[in-house]
């Protein structure tokens, strides 16, 4: 059964830009529906109170009341980590494998990217990147390793990557430089971070151009993008699962690599020889790596 944030989704693009602001606002302030009035509500997301009505309608409920049971019912199922794992243990305390689950779970998120991601929006991102003066990749908490692992890859072959480092306070040293012409991807999932969205605001008032990997096109981070790339995270459990978004990275990782061969070939090559002078990895008789052709 679809939840009202997915049935807000589903419908997005159907809506009237009136009734686009009312989702916007929902999306972040779902909460607050719970608790305010018809005539707040519609006062909060900029709207008339019968724009507000007309929403209601168009997702399909018959009034007010039964919008907010709605609301209630979701919000009672909670997304926090001690709600989500009371229920992974009612789940899995029947289930005949929670190994099989939690795989058919992330099978499930790949076999999804292509419905929010088309193959030429897929391209256009892989343009940004290899086109941009300067490329700024932002991740925190747990999204943090995404945007390292990416930058760890995209270092070899692009000329300018900066993998944002929360922590000691100097995010606007790490930002200095950015301008028009870089490009900021940056990485967020339900439950979103505060900070990604306010970095995100200084980038763009900086004119970077923005590209989000996030679960929703009414996530924050996807509010403030020029580009969103929708990939789905949930599976049967209390965590986040970031098998989809790796495959995801995956692609644009080898996706850029061919696109800038010229500079990917020499780089690697040069990187071989530090990983011998350094003896970095065991010498082993499996046969040497995969290769550029």
């Amino acid at each position: 059964m679809k939840s009202i944030l997915d049935k807000i989704y589903t419908e997005y693009k159907t809506f009237t830009p009136s009734q686009q602001k009312v989702a916007e606002y929902l999306s972040q302030h779902l909460d607050e529906a719970l608790i305010l009035k018809a005539n707040q509500l519609a006062k909060e997301a900029g709207v008339s109170e019968a724009t507000f009505t007309r929403f209601i309608t168009r997702l399909g409920f018959s009034g007010f009341s039964e919008f907010k049971r709605e609301i209630g019912n979701f919000i009672i199922q909670g997304h926090s980590t001690t709600e989500r794992l009371a229920e992974s243990a009612e789940t899995f305390g029947i289930s005949d494998s929670i190994f099989l689950e939690i795989l058919q779970g992330d099978i499930e998120n790949i076999h999804k990217i292509t419905n929010g991601i088309s193959n030429e929006l897929f391209e256009k991102a892989v343009e940004k990147l290899s086109s941009a003066k300067s490329i700024y990749l932002l991740g925190l908490r747990s999204s943090y390793s995404l945007a390292f692992y990416l930058a760890f890859n995209l270092r070899f072959f692009l000329k300018s990557v900066n993998l944002i480092k929360p922590g000691i306070g100097d995010i606007p040293e790490q930002v200095l430089s950015a301008a028009k012409g870089d490009v900021l991807m940056a990485i967020s999932f339900k439950r979103y971070t505060r900070d990604i969205v306010n970095i995100a605001k200084k980038m763009k008032r900086k004119k970077a151009y923005i590209i989000a990997i996030t679960n929703s096109h009414l996530s924050p981070i996807a509010q403030l993008a020029d580009m969103s790339l929708v990939v789905e995270t949930e599976i049967p459990t209390y965590i986040e699962s970031f098998t989809a978004p790796m495959s995801l990275l995956n692609a644009f990782i080898t996706a850029v690599a061919l696109k800038k061969k010229k500079q990917a070939l020499p780089a690697l090559t040069k990187l071989e020889t530090e990983f011998e002078a350094f003896e970095t990895y065991i010498s082993t008789n499996f046969g040497s790596g995969h290769k550029l052709k």
